[in-house]
């Protein structure tokens, strides 16, 4: 991609098409599809970094802009699953809503320590995590990807549990004795 002179811009803005497709598909209830999509948005994630910093067009501005839109396909994908299983009248929409934001738990504590200068890539369920479980849920169908989404539900708000009691231990060691 980058000897084809792509732009990681263009990936990361290629991704968020790719997830509004996804969150089409799988608000009508086309889970194959959708998690094909979704696997598509997941490449030009992990590709638009790795662009960037073999053309040496890395920037703090092109590392926040990729994580924004990021946020945004989570959010889209979330948006057509809830569609879905609430025009289904299934109660996976609750698995839906605790799926997104514990996701976004999980960002924002990561964001939120390294803020305050503290790494924080700990826990179970990071991103690619979370995407690799949905998309092969996905493939599966409606049934599994709704039983994988309580599972997210459950891992993603102990990923954001298991950062804040990371931060928390690395902010409060005790001082060493002179």
């Amino acid at each position: 991609m980058a000897r084809m002179g792509i732009h990681p811009s263009a990936l990361t803005f290629l991704g968020l098409i790719f997830s509004l497709g996804a969150a089409v598909a799988y608000a009508k209830g086309h889970f194959p599809l959708a998690g094909i999509l979704f696997l598509l948005a997941g490449v030009c994630d992990m590709t638009d970094g790795p662009v960037a910093r073999i053309t040496g067009k890395s920037s703090p501005f092109g590392a926040f802009l990729d994580s924004s839109v990021d946020r945004y396909s989570e959010i889209l994908v979330y948006l057509g699953l809830g569609a879905y299983y609430v025009r289904a009248q299934q109660v996976e929409w609750v698995a839906v809503f605790l799926a997104f934001s514990g996701s976004l738990m999980v960002s924002y504590t990561r964001a939120r320590a390294e803020g305050l200068g503290q790494e924080c890539h700990v826990g179970w369920v990071q991103r690619p995590e979370r995407l690799a479980i949905l998309i092969l849920a996905s493939l599966l169908g409606p049934r599994v990807a709704g039983w994988s989404l309580w599972l997210l539900a459950g891992l993603s708000h102990l990923t954001a549990a298991q950062r804040i009691r990371h931060v928390y231990l690395v902010m409060n060691k005790p001082e060493p004795r002179a």
